[in-house]
């Protein structure tokens, strides 16, 4: 017997077999963040996370159904009965769910054949008959290819955030190319695996370093059982793809963040910290941050670089025996959360956002 983290932040709630619709055996896990998550059989390792049904709670328990030798998925929320298509996509339209307990489902079964599903809440126990036909005309209604996804990006597919992806995905080539050259630059389909981090992180999604680690093993060995071969470039269809199903459903809320810091800070805090306190944390805690990373983090966010965004710009800009004291200058000796999200962050304050 083994044990294996599975999760960073959050919490698997339920897991299944998944069904050998590919090469890969999988295991499949929902967890309490609305995501998916496909892991290696053998391995246990991520190897491809999806974005899963927002429908008021997260899955609480995932079945899996055959039907005339095609294959489903049936789950339950906190009130709420459905059923997906496979293989899972992170496609909205290829789910379905309506109300199945007010006062709470707690569980739920198929029979041998899958034409039936039973669950029970309270002191009910229901017996439901699995149509599958019209789950295949909700998924052929919303669209296929890209659109699905378009219309999970704020504005679709002619909005902002669309032209965004497409604006950072092309300068990502320019800069793999050099920014600074007056060379002639050739602009194609792909950029590199390497890229992927800061494009999430200039459409602001911040993904961890397993997080970032996670994205990149997706698509670098998502054709390798098939071909023995590793993925090296991702085109902007993948990219969308992956943005969608891996950042945050309902993003990062300001007040996590204030809970985060007070939790730091102890119960005798007061909600204040010793600067020297976290910056100890930040290295120590979580995951490592090295010394020098920390100082460029800070001398980023507090904007000691100015405009400079390459090594050479920020040595130039802050001598390297001078950032301590800086730092030192421009961080107070004591912190608390408004201090934290306000000067070092950047964020509103809590009562401009509510």
């Amino acid at each position: 017997m083994s044990t294996d983290k599975m999760e960073q932040s959050a919490i698997p709630v339920s897991c299944a077999w998944y069904p050998p619709i590919n090469k890969e055996h999988f295991l499949l896990i929902a967890n309490s963040e609305y995501k998916y998550k496909l892991l290696n059989a053998t391995t246990k390792r991520c190897r491809k996370t999806l974005m899963g049904p927002t429908l008021g709670s997260h899955v609480q328990k995932i079945v899996n159904l055959t039907r005339e030798g095609e294959q489903f998925m049936a789950f339950i929320t906190e009130d709420k009965l459905g059923m997906t298509l496979l293989p899972l996509d992170g496609n909205p339209h290829n789910t379905t769910a309506l109300l199945g307990h007010c006062d709470g489902a707690t569980n739920l079964v198929s029979c041998p054949h899958s034409r039936f599903l039973f669950t029970a809440g309270g002191k009910v126990c229901r017996m439901w008959e699995v149509n599958p036909d019209v789950l295949k005309g909700t998924a052929a209604l919303g669209g296929s290819g890209l659109d699905p996804f378009y219309e999970l990006l704020e504005g679709g597919k002619g909005g902002p955030l669309a032209r965004e992806m497409e604006e950072y995905f092309y300068y990502a080539q320019m800069r793999a190319q050099s920014v600074a050259t007056t060379e002639h630059r050739k602009v194609g389909k792909y950029v590199t695996l390497e890229e992927v981090p800061n494009i999430m992180r200039a459409l602001g999604f911040y993904p961890s370093e397993l997080q970032i680690q996670d994205m990149i093993n997706e698509v670098k060995f998502s054709q390798y059982v098939e071909t023995g071969k590793t993925v090296t470039e991702i085109d902007l269809a993948t990219l969308i793809k992956l943005y969608c199903n891996h950042r945050p459903v309902f993003g990062l809320p300001l007040y996590k963040v204030y809970d985060s810091f007070l939790t730091l800070a102890g119960a005798d805090g007061q909600g204040q910290m010793d600067r020297g306190l976290l910056l100890s944390l930040l290295q120590n805690r979580g995951e490592h941050i090295s010394e020098p990373e920390l100082a460029e983090f800070l001398a980023s966010l507090l904007d000691m670089y100015g405009s400079a965004t390459n090594t050479e710009d920020k040595m130039a800009a802050v001598e390297p025996a001078e950032a301590g004291v800086t730092l030192e200058t421009l961080l107070p000796e004591v912190l608390d959360a408004d201090v934290f999200t306000e000067h070092i962050l950047g964020f509103m304050p809590v009562t401009a956002v509510e």
